[in-house]
């Protein structure tokens, strides 16, 4: 049976949240070590002991870096072209609390010319936060793009792919971690548009209609989806990369357990077919 070893990054996750992780990792009597990440170096740290499955945990920065060297490799939960709101759009439609956007480069959506006072929702395709989704006016856009055509940012550019929609007001959200298709912990984060977080406000229709989400689409095995409930109707807000999805109340244990677990299966299918 394949061994499993997990790469935590110390810096910038939460001390309590990481020795949950190591706790859970102890438990399943599973391998780990510690690595420090500079932000936004194009810089793997160092690794010192590689098994058969290495589970990075830690920063975008960490797991794009990974993601580039190592590719959708076990342990790397990521694909870009999987986790990309152009792949939503296509696979969940209307099931998208964005449905309504459209995809352009910031130099295209400034040649649309807009009311200057227009307002719109603008946030990147794909996974990988270049920028932070964000409210804006148009004029607010043009300006945004002008300062862009100065910048040497390696992420971000006038020629990255957006997707622009309209804003909707949203009472509430939550973020599910989904293994198999199946909802292994959920919680809610949002109130009204303000952090508010809560592990108890979990309807069970929100999982339903996760999980009935999965069956028509997953990008990963093992991934994060973010709900919203608006118009009295649940909507997927976007997925996550589970390797830098943050936690909020959930229950790190039982996901560091699924996760594990997940790998065991599939490290015992594989022996069976062989």
């Amino acid at each position: 049976m394949k061994r499993i070893h997990w790469i935590l990054q110390s810096n910038l996750i939460r001390e309590q949240t990481l020795n949950q992780i190591k706790n859970a990792l102890v438990e399943d009597n599973v391998s780990f070590e510690e690595v420090r990440v500079i932000p936004f170096s194009d810089e793997l740290p160092t690794i010192e002991r590689k098994e058969d499955i290495n589970v990075f945990y830690g920063s975008t920065t960490l797991i794009l870096n990974a993601y580039k060297k190592w590719g959708t490799s076990e342990g790397i939960f990521y694909d870009h072209r999987n986790f990309n709101m152009k792949t939503y759009l296509e696979k969940w439609g209307v099931k998208m609390l964005n449905s309504d956007s459209k995809i352009f480069t910031f130099k295209e959506i400034v040649a649309l010319k807009l009311r200057e006072n227009s307002v719109w929702f603008l946030r990147p395709i794909e996974d990988d936060k270049s920028f932070s989704g964000c409210i804006m006016t148009f004029k607010e856009i043009i300006d945004f793009e002008k300062k862009l055509l100065d910048s040497n940012n390696p992420y971000l550019s006038t020629e990255t792919l957006v997707a622009i929609s309209s804003v909707k007001s949203i009472s509430k959200e939550w973020r599910l971690f989904i293994i198999d298709k199946m909802v292994v912990s959920a919680c809610r984060y949002m109130l009204n548009g303000s952090l508010d977080i809560d592990d108890k406000d979990i309807p069970k229709e929100l999982i339903v209609f996760a999980e009935e989400c999965c069956r028509e689409y997953v990008p990963a095995d093992i991934f994060v989806m973010d709900i919203a409930f608006f118009k009295e109707r649940f909507h997927i807000v976007e997925c996550n990369c589970f390797n830098d999805s943050g936690f909020y109340k959930h229950d790190i244990l039982k996901i560091i357990h699924g996760v594990n677990e997940y790998f065991e299966r599939c490290s015992m299918l594989n022996d069976k077919l062989n």
